[in-house]
Formats: C-alpha cells, structure tokens, sequence
C-alpha cells in the first residue's frame, strides 16, 4: 500500500491520477504489471475505482491536507484537523478529548469508505475486528488507514508537479 500526502488545494482527479501513475511505477519496478494510466469510474451508491489495473483507492481532505491511499485490496483512508468539537452532537463516540475524538472518528470514517458503506451506517458500531493504522504526518492532524496489515510507503507530493492541480472538486471518497 502507498499512501501520498499533500499541503493545499488540488483537483481531486487530477492528484489520484498523477498518484496513481507512481504508484504503478514503483509496483512496475518490482514485478508488478499496472497501466500507468487510468480513468476514475463513479457510479451511484458505489465507491469510486479506476478502470483497469486492479488497484484501489480512497481519498480524503481536511483543512488544507490531502490524503490517498492505493493498494492491492479494498482500502478506506481519512484524515482529520484536530479540532474544538461538540461532543454532545456525537454522543455515540466515547472520547475522552479532542485527540481522541478524531481518533475514533477517522477510524470510523476509514471502515465506512473501506466497506463503501458510505454515511447511511455512520452511527454504527465498527468491528472490533477492523484493522486501522494511525499516521502523525502533519501537527494538528490524525491520519487513520482501514485496510487489511500489509506494508506501507508514504510519500508527499508536491502538488506544483501536479497537472489540473487547480481547484478541488470532489471531497473524501
């Protein structure tokens, strides 16, 4: 699995491609068999996939920051500025601060893009059995990786090298 980050606004599309085009590259280099470019389907009440190649992915912004994950199985990923919160208003996550409410929220927001579940079952419980990995990229921030244990890269992009970098058009997928 490979995870990319960035700082700042960027057409949603247009980063999952340039991503994807490194991850193929670096999976190419070790054996693998992936097109270096592809297209980005979305269909109602599915979760977004490429067209070939047989990767996954999942996408998430907050405040500034941009995080995709691509594997070679279902994936969900989310990240989240730690940020004041009414904890009222989310009764059903037990948290004990604000660190530990976005904890808990990423990784409820991870299993939900994960599973393609999507926000109909956000009040649900997720699974004891639910594999998460917690990343400290940026300050201020929880980075949180639903998928099943396997080895992780993490790269940051520099988003100027990014083609249509202008704007962002889609929110968490």
């Amino acid at each position: 699995m490979i995870l990319f980050f960035a700082e700042g606004e960027c057409d949603s599309d247009a980063f999952i491609k340039h991503c994807y085009a490194h991850f193929a590259d670096i999976m190419n280099a070790a054996g693998g068999d992936y097109p270096r470019e592809v297209n980005i389907i979305r269909e109602e009440d599915e979760k977004p996939r490429f067209d070939r190649g047989g990767a996954h992915f999942s996408l998430s912004h907050s405040h500034g920051i941009i995080m995709l994950g691509i594997s070679h199985s279902e994936i969900g990923v989310d990240i989240e500025k730690i940020r004041p919160v009414d904890f009222g208003k989310f009764a059903f996550i037990e948290a004990e601060d604000e660190e530990d409410f976005f904890r808990k929220w990423t990784e409820r927001e991870s299993w939900l893009k994960f599973t393609g579940a999507g926000l109909r079952d956000f009040r649900k419980p997720v699974p004891e059995d639910a594999h998460f990995e917690h990343f400290d990229v940026f300050d201020g921030y929880d980075a949180c990786v639903c998928a099943e244990p396997q080895n992780i890269t993490a790269y940051l992009i520099d988003l100027n090298h990014v083609e249509g970098r202008e704007g962002n058009k889609d929110g968490n997928q």
